[in-house]
């Protein structure tokens, strides 16, 4: 029997940095009061401030989280999602405005309730559910007084709704993986595919412009990466207003609709202007801290935007810009704190094939030499970026442990163009395990790195790929540590969610024609190759990446009597949300990776 892992060294290390407060997902709710979350009881809750005086008043004290808010500026409503033990089922409620108690609107405890957009005019919610149909979204209209709902178009799929005017909403309709058309959806069930196309196009947002005759929208269709379109909606003429060589990721009309507030992502980085939308020239740039905005936000008058920013080196707090004065900082939960001490420099380095991988190295204070850990995201669809919200945590723990930490963005990556993004696709999901082999080769041309104590470790698809270069590269590693990853991708397609399976199949293959090659790329079918020893951990309600996922490779790794452990956390799901075991979970990594990379940490 193993024996019990001693944490208790690691607990107050962990605890620096997951119990910093969070301020994030601004949206105004009148001329001088904005809606956010907030993180400070150790879950996201729903916070109000009067931007004049800075007094902020909590609305919600719930043990669970919020997985989602929007607010109107005209009306003064709040809608919030929250979800249970981490299953994302999102329920919904409406707050009439800050002090009144919060209203139910959704009933489907089993069901998928996730908003989109709060009217214009802040009298309605529209959103998609899968409550009539568990394998398919319907997109539903909701009145915020009488709590009356419409279906204003069924089985639509992998829908979600991005903007509601008056008897008008766009919807954006995945039609495969990372393939997407606008749809325009009316109250009388009218839908108008608005951007159909031949190829492949992203569209990340859209908005109806003032005059309701044309649609502002993040596309890259026939281009590489993603830009700011103005699109005539009788015609279908495009127009591209900003692109550059990085996807433009957030855009915000304001009301008056005379300015768009929108930010790029360079590297990893969100960089931020004011455009005219009469001259379609930028106005001035948003001189925030180098970081990753979460979405704009305008005031009623339209004078001002508010968005959340988080840095490497702190959590997001809430940022305010405006035509005249530029950026400021309106609230900061986290002013008790210190930054992280750790700043990753951006690193480039050559694969395989001769392409260029994107990453950042986190390289402990001292002169080494240090052992290593590389990082992979989870998506894969997704990136690592600069922020401190998205496993930036982990990372600056590791990194304090004495752990030089290599976090990649491998090839199958969003941010660096659309051809990226697909070579991994399927029966080239073993191409990106070849750049996590010449990222350790990138480290094992540096001396202050210790070649033989090398480990691995990442959440959800970057669990996939942990178990994977386990079992692919064994040679590589000294330790693994994987988040609710795949073991198999043919029983995770069986057992996931029916209302995601042809989504995911897009990205890996299918069950009906793919089985034999979703098998061969698998880890679970290359278990005997794994000798590192390996920690996994997994929430029981994870409703994406099955349970049994973990319990099998878990099962599989100790039959061949490797040390190898499993914690299961019952009240987490696919994205751990809770403080404690956050910690619990890291106190465990520290350890484990201490033992493992022969650390000798102090306190």
């Amino acid at each position: 029997m193993q024996a019990p892992i001693e944490t208790d060294p690691f607990k107050a290390q962990a605890e620096q940095y997951f119990t910093r407060t969070s301020l994030s997902e601004p949206v105004f709710i009148g001329e001088d009061r904005i809606a956010f979350m907030d993180d400070r009881s150790g879950t996201n809750q729903l916070s109000v401030m009067t931007v004049s005086t800075g007094e902020i008043q909590l609305l919600t004290s719930y043990q669970e989280r919020l997985l989602s808010l929007l607010g109107s500026a005209a009306s003064g409503r709040i809608v919030f999602g929250m979800d249970l033990g981490g299953n994302e089922r999102q329920q919904l409620w409406s707050v009439e405005s800050p002090g009144d108690e919060p209203r139910r609107l959704t009933a489907s405890e089993s069901s998928f309730y996730e908003p989109g957009a709060v009217s214009r005019s802040g009298d309605a919610v529209i959103y998609r559910t899968n409550e009539r149909d568990e394998s398919t979204f319907d997109i539903v209209v909701q009145n915020l007084a009488s709590g009356e709902a419409e279906t204003w178009l069924k089985d639509g799929g992998q829908v979600t709704p991005v903007d509601l005017v008056r008897n008008r909403a766009l919807v954006i309709q995945n039609n495969g993986n990372m393939d997407a058309d606008l749809l325009l959806v009316t109250r009388v069930g009218e839908t108008t595919n608005l951007t159909d196309h031949s190829g492949e196009q992203w569209v990340y947002g859209a908005a109806l412009n003032r005059e309701g005759t044309g649609i502002w929208l993040l596309s890259n269709h026939d281009r590489e990466y993603v830009a700011l379109v103005l699109q005539d909606i009788e015609s279908g003429k495009r127009r591209i207003v900003f692109e550059t060589d990085w996807d433009v990721e957030h855009f915000s009309l304001s009301p008056n609709g005379a300015h768009i507030a929108f930010s790029i992502n360079e590297n990893g980085a969100s960089r931020a202007w004011l455009i005219s939308t009469a001259t379609e020239a930028t106005v001035s740039s948003i001189d925030a801290p180098r970081g990753v905005i979460d979405r704009f936000s305008w005031s009623p008058d339209s004078s001002e935007v508010a968005f959340g920013l988080s840095t490497i080196e702190r959590p997001s707090a809430i940022y305010m810009a405006n035509l005249q004065d530029g950026c400021r900082i309106v609230a900061n939960g986290d002013d008790n704190h210190p930054p992280a001490t750790i700043v990753p420099h951006p690193v480039t380095y050559q694969t395989w094939d001769g392409r260029d991988v994107h990453g950042f190295f986190f390289k402990p204070e001292g002169a080494g030499p240090f052992p290593a850990l590389v990082e992979i995201h989870g998506g894969p669809e997704s990136q690592r970026r600069l922020d401190y919200g998205n496993n930036g945590p982990a990372l600056q723990f590791l990194t304090s442990l004495g752990i030089a930490v290599l976090a990649l963005n491998v090839r199958g990556s969003t941010g660096y163009g659309k051809e990226y993004c697909h070579l991994d696709d399927k029966e080239k999901r073993l191409d990106a395990l070849k750049d996590v082999e010449y990222a350790v080769r990138w480290l094992h041309d540096h001396d202050d790195i210790i070649d033989s104590k090398i480990a691995v470790y990442g959440i959800s698809y970057g669990g996939f790929m942990t178990l994977s270069s386990l079992a692919r590269y064994p040679e590589l590693w000294a330790a693994g540590v994987e988040m609710v990853g795949m073991a198999s991708l043919v029983t995770f397609l069986e057992r996931t969610g029916a209302w995601r399976r042809k989504h995911r199949e897009g990205e890996y293959g299918a069950l009906a024609t793919d089985r034999e090659m979703l098998n061969r790329v698998s880890p679970l079918p290359h278990v005997d190759k794994i000798a590192a020893p390996l920690m996994v951990f997994h929430g029981r309600q994870d409703a994406r990446v099955p349970l049994h996922e973990s319990e099998q490779i878990v099962d599989a790794v100790k039959e061949r009597g490797l040390e190898v452990v499993l914690r299961i956390y019952d009240d987490e799901g696919h994205v751990f949300s809770k403080r404690p075991n956050l910690i619990d979970a890291f106190s465990l990594i520290g350890a484990f990776l201490t033992r493992h990379l022969d650390i000798q940490y102090q306190r």
